[in-house]
C-alpha cells in the first residue's frame, strides 16, 4: 500500500501542515503587535486633542445659564423667533447653516411645542468642564399640543469673555400621555362614552351549556380504557411485522446486489 492510500497518514500530514505554518504566523503576530501601556485604558490616541478639566457648576454660572437655555427653546425649539436663535447658537449647531438659513427656520434643532412652564429648568447635570456643561433637560408641551414631555440633551458652552451659548441639542425620550385641550379631553371622553355605550347594547349573553350527566362522563371513560388495550394488542404485533418484513425485503436486495 502507498503512502497517500491510508486516510489515516493523510490526516496526520495534513494536521502537521497546519501546525508547521501556525507557527511563523503566531511569531509575527507576537513580534509586531503591541501590548500598550497597561496603565492607561483609554485607547488609542488622538493627536490635538485636549481632555477638559472638570469644573464645578457654580451657582453664577446656573444663573448666567439659564436664561441662554430658555431662549434657546422658546425661539430655536418652539420656533417663536428662529432668527433669534442664531445669536444662541454655540459653533457645533452653527456648523454648515447660515443665519438666513435659520431666519426660515431651516436649522439644524428639531421643533417643538414648548410650553413656557419651567422653560431653561435641567433634571441634572450630566458632566461640567471648564468651558462646558451636559445637562438633562425637561421640556413641558403646550396644552392642546398633542405632544408629550420631553426630555432633551443638551450642552452649553462658553466662550473667551464668559458668555454662554447653546451647543447641542437632541431630543431623548417623551413621558406620559400628549397634552390635550379642553375641548379635546371633552370630545375624547364623549367618543369613549358612546363607544363603550354601543358596546353594552350588542352584548348578548351566551347560554350556559348544561352539564353532562355523571354516568355519560364515566360510561364514556369505561370504553376508551379498554379500547386503547385492544388497539395495543392488535398493533403492536403487526407493526412489527412490518418492521421485520421490511427488513427481510432490505437484506434480500443486498444479497442480490452482492450475488
Amino acid at each position: 500500500m502507498r503512502f497517500w492510500d491510508s486516510p489515516r497518514r493523510r490526516k496526520r500530514v495534513i494536521r502537521w501542515s497546519a501546525l508547521v505554518l501556525a507557527i511563523p504566523i503566531v511569531f509575527l503576530a507576537l513580534h509586531f503587535s503591541s501590548p500598550g501601556d497597561p496603565e492607561n485604558a483609554n485607547g488609542p490616541v488622538i493627536p490635538d486633542y485636549v481632555q477638559p478639566k472638570r469644573s464645578p457648576f457654580t451657582a453664577a454660572e446656573k444663573q448666567a445659564v439659564h436664561p441662554v437655555l430658555a431662549d434657546f427653546i422658546r425661539h430655536a425649539v418652539a420656533r417663536q423667533d428662529p432668527g433669534k436663535a442664531w445669536d444662541l447658537a454655540g459653533p457645533d449647531l452653527r456648523e454648515g447653516s447660515t443665519e438666513k438659513q435659520w431666519d426660515r427656520g431651516d436649522m439644524p434643532v428639531v421643533p417643538y411645542p414648548a410650553a413656557d412652564r419651567g422653560l431653561g429648568e435641567w433634571s441634572y447635570v450630566k458632566y461640567s468642564y471648564t468651558n462646558s456643561v451636559g445637562l438633562e433637560v425637561f421640556v413641558f408641551p403646550k396644552p392642546g399640543s398633542g405632544y408629550s414631555a420631553m426630555t432633551a440633551d443638551a450642552e452649553v458652552v462658553k466662550d473667551d469673555k464668559g458668555k454662554w451659548y447653546v451647543n447641542y441639542w437632541l431630543p431623548e425620550k417623551f413621558h406620559g400621555p400628549p397634552a390635550l385641550s379642553a375641548a379635546q379631553k371633552t370630545a375624547e371622553k364623549k367618543a369613549a362614552a358612546a363607544a363603550a355605550k354601543k358596546a353594552r347594547s350588542h352584548r348578548v349573553a351566551a347560554p350556559a351549556e348544561p352539564p353532562l350527566p355523571q354516568s355519560t362522563r364515566t360510561k364514556g371513560l369505561w370504553i376508551a380504557v379498554p379500547l386503547g388495550l385492544l388497539s395495543l394488542i392488535i398493533l403492536g404485533p403487526l407493526a412489527a411485522m412490518i418492521v421485520i418484513w421490511l427488513r427481510n425485503k432490505r437484506e434480500q436486495r443486498r444479497f442480490m446486489r452482492s450475488a
